[in-house]
């Protein structure tokens, strides 16, 4: 039998990460671009730590989402 690993929920962001959602989440201009290419990057890094680490289900960590209780 074999037993797949995954997990739910926020994975650790850099702080440019965390800076590009608060901008977006209170409204301040920023770099739609800027913002896209941080993203995914760092989704890409997050899957790569994941995979490194053994885990069978990857997800993107929530790295672009503030907080659950505020896209739910």
């Amino acid at each position: 039998m074999t037993v797949l690993t995954t997990h739910v929920g926020s994975l650790p962001r850099t702080q440019t990460v965390v800076d590009f959602i608060f901008a977006r989440e209170h409204g301040t201009p920023y770099d739609q671009a800027g913002f896209d290419a941080c993203m995914t990057a760092a989704v890409s890094e997050t899957v790569r730590k994941q995979k490194e680490a053994g885990v069978d289900i990857v997800s993107d960590g929530e790295t672009s989402k503030i907080s659950y209780a505020t896209y739910v």
